[in-house]
């Protein structure tokens, strides 16, 4: 796992940081954090520390704004009929309501039309002619789509229907015959760039009636969280804008509800990212894409209470389909060995459309290169496409235009349409194009940190860290390093499953930390990625930092030997006996591909191996989610990102996994040659650590060496814990037990058993 820390700054770049820190009044580091984030000048300072209206840009500098707004004005004066045509996502609903609001402020009382997923992304020219028949349509007002629709605007000018665009997506090379509004549009004034539809829709309706626009910023704040743009420039006065409106008396019943219902008291972009965004999308992912529009629109508290039920039920209904999709992907990449391509195409009839994205987004994290999913229907495959930070799918997916029938999105997410007969040509012109820009992708999991701090952690630091909320996309929060050796980690109270330990920066807070425990206790120099958290508890203020990943520096082998053994022997305590495939030492080299570990029980053996010294080592488990190929000495378990586990030696015992082969005629579990299973052996031990009763207690291996003296340090571990799996022995609140009550034969320990029958 590599680090990658903020740059080294040159002497230049540290008078910048000099000037910022003192004519903005903050820490030398918190400017440096400014630098990290491109704001390079005092100006740029000031406005990213003071986010506001101020930052705002004039709607009238977007091409097209004029004349759009000279439309509508006509389309007032004549008592038209307008129709807002949204997109299905958070987004587009969001982008409809604000100009549903606006246009209703300023007297039109527009209609709305938002497709459903099944019915394929912009306009939908059967879904209009139905709404044209009903009552007919003068004016067409898209949100959130439409820049690359120029043929059916071409259809519906002919039938006299003006339309008018509003987008953010990346325009196509053909210009629109109708007015467009698109940040991303060349040749215009507008300074950024980076606006979601939402925020579009804001300009407009801003254009149209002023200030008054300003009481649907939390639409536009949610909006710009949910389609993960970038919280920076425009974005970021925009989001924090919203978030006051959030925070505020104002606050409207739909969100109030949702956020009581999640018992969420302050509203953060971290809440609009997971709490409201997620039952927002929810029913354009479950087929009713229209509920969260008729939640917004309504003000009827029992309806609100009726339609956020409903979304909440379609979000739990979205986990469970996502999941099982997932499964099912992650299946058909194993079995066609997609991840030998640099770009994962995978497909299948039975999905449906509104899961494809995220189950994408999570196999980009598993495989480390770019994931289209597709879903099969009639001949034609939909995809959704997501990406890593090399590639930009947008760009790949244009190389083969061609041969698609749609496609649209950004840098790092797309959707696209293609005949089924043309899926192979894709994947390979997708992958060539993928070779040829970004050469071969780094499979390697990467963490991010700002630097590494040993010293006490600043408080001033930690509270100007929280100067540059609003985090999310494009402004991640700050992370941190900072280094250790053993710790030993408790549990925060009694049962709970978070643990906390000290360090010399900071406080430790481990969510949901037993697999971190272990790890911890080991005699081996570590790295902790956290993130500092500033807390008030009766006026005085407290840091802890929320640990994010343990990064073990596997240098030193001999120190861990003893740990190893005892991790080997309590896995004995399961009864998991996996069907084993044997292969050959020269065999080795073929199973080396993402989605294995190669596994070692004896470090001494890792020199026979020397074709796999590009490989990472880690101990007891793989870091990271990320599916590259790893050596692990001595996994407890494997990552379901992981689906064959290679054995370079006999191991004490095996881990469950989907394929496991073993290298035959290595052995690996040489240790227990030392132990013993006579009963009188036992009996001196048991007699020895009954004198240990009380002595504090973190770990068998740590406790033994501690100890052991001139004695076996194998056989005392092994005859620890024999005792403790069969409760003579045990471990509360950080002390070694005796429990005198327990009368139980060593047979009775699967441990002890199942060594007895190896030893013969």
């Amino acid at each position: 796992m590599k680090i990658i820390y903020g740059k080294q700054l040159t002497s230049e770049e540290f008078a910048i940081c000099q000037q910022i820190a003192l004519e903005c009044g903050i820490l030398t580091d918190t400017a440096k954090l400014l630098l990290y984030r491109d704001i390079d000048t005092v100006k740029k300072a000031k406005a990213f520390l003071n986010p506001s209206k101020k930052g705002f840009n004039n709607p009238f500098l977007l091409s097209g704004m004029q004349e759009a707004v000279d439309r509508i004005a006509l389309a007032k004066n004549n008592g038209e009929s307008v129709l807002i045509f949204g997109d299905y996502d958070a987004d587009g609903i969001c982008a409809t309501t604000i100009l549903f609001h606006c246009l209703k402020d300023y007297g039109i009382s527009a209609r709305t039309a938002i497709p459903e997923r099944e019915e394929g992304y912009g306009l939908n020219l059967e879904k209009i002619s139905q709404l044209n028949s009903e009552d007919k349509i003068d004016l067409i007002i898209t949100v959130d789509c439409g820049i690359s629709d120029s043929e059916k605007i071409a259809q519906l000018e002919k039938i006299g229907i003006d339309v008018i665009v509003t987008d953010h997506h990346e325009p196509p090379q053909e210009r629109l015959s109708c007015v467009a509004i698109n940040p991303k549009l060349d040749n215009q004034d507008y300074p950024f760039s980076g606006l979601c539809g939402a925020g579009v829709a804001y300009k407009l309706g801003y254009a149209l009636i002023g200030e008054k626009a300003d009481k649907y910023l939390d639409f536009v704040a949610l909006a710009t969280v949910a389609d993960s743009m970038d919280l920076i420039g425009e974005n970021r006065d925009l989001v924090v804008e919203g978030l006051k409106i959030f925070n505020s008396d104002n606050l409207r019943a739909q969100f109030k509800t949702i956020l009581s219902e999640n018992n969420v008291k302050n509203v953060t972009a971290q809440t609009l990212a997971y709490t409201i965004a997620p039952r927002v999308n929810a029913g354009g992912r479950m087929g009713d894409a229209n509920l969260a529009l008729k939640l917004f629109l309504t003000e009827k508290q029992f309806e609100i209470f009726d339609y956020i039920s409903k979304l909440t039920q379609y979000n739990i209904a979205r986990q469970v389909e996502c999941d099982k999709i997932y499964k099912e992907a992650k299946s058909i990449i194993i079995a066609e060995k997609l991840e030998k391509y640099e770009i994962i195409l995978v497909k299948n009839s039975g999905w449906q459309t509104g899961f494809t994205g995220i189950v994408a987004a999570k196999l980009v994290e598993d495989y480390s290169r770019p994931v289209i999913v597709f879903v099969e229907q009639e001949g034609k495959l939909k995809g959704s496409a997501r990406s890593v930070e090399e590639v930009n799918i947008y760009d790949a997916i244009s190389s083969v235009s061609h041969l698609l029938l749609a496609f649209g999105g950004h840098a790092q997410a797309a959707g696209v349409s293609v005949a089924d007969e043309n899926f192979e040509a894709i994947r390979q012109g997708l992958n060539n194009f993928v070779k040829n820009t970004s050469g071969k992708l780094d499979v390697e999991k990467k963490v991010y940190a700002e630097w590494n701090i040993n010293s006490e952690f600043s408080l001033r630091l930690a509270k100007e860290i929280e100067m540059l909320e609003p985090f999310g996309v494009g402004n991640k929060r700050p992370l941190f390093t900072t280094e250790i050796r053993e710790v030993d980690s408790q549990p925060l109270k009694l049962g709970s499953a978070h643990y906390t330990y000290k360090t010399d920066a900071i406080e430790i807070l481990d969510f949901n930390g037993a697999s971190n425990v272990l790890n911890l206790s080991l005699p081996l120099n570590k790295k902790i990625l956290f993130e500092v958290n500033l807390s008030t508890y009766k006026n005085k203020p407290s840091l802890k930092g929320y640990s994010r990943q343990v990064i073990v520096e596997y240098d030193d082998y001999e120190h861990i030997k003893t740990c190893i053994f005892a991790s080997e022997l309590k896995k004995l305590e399961n009864d998991d006996n996996p069907q084993v495939i044997l292969i050959s030492k020269q065999d080795v080299l073929s199973y080396k591909s993402l989605g294995t570990i190669f596994a070692v029980s004896d470090t001494d053996n890792l020199k026979l191996y020397p074709e796999l010294n590009d490989l990472s080592v880690s101990v007891f488990t793989a870091e990271g989610r990320n599916s590259a190929c790893k050596i692990v000495v001595a996994p407890i378990s494997l990552p379901d990102c992981y689906n064959r586990v290679v054995y370079l030696d006999k191991p004490v015992a095996f881990v469950e996994s989907e394929e496991t082969c073993l290298v035959e005629g290595v052995l690996g579990y040489k240790t227990i040659d030392k132990i013993s299973v006579d009963r009188n052996v036992f009996t001196q031990f048991f007699v020895k650590l009954k004198g240990l009763v009380g002595k504090d207690f973190t770990n068998i291996s740590a406790f033994c060496s501690r100890f052991c003296g001139e004695g076996n340090i194998y056989q005392f571990i092994f005859c620890t814990t024999v005792f403790m799996e069969l409760g003579i022995f045990y471990k509360k609140s950080g002390k070694f037990i005796f429990n005198s009550n327990v009368k139980n034969p060593l047979t009775n320990s699967k441990v002890y058993s199942k060594i007895s029958l190896m030893k013969g």
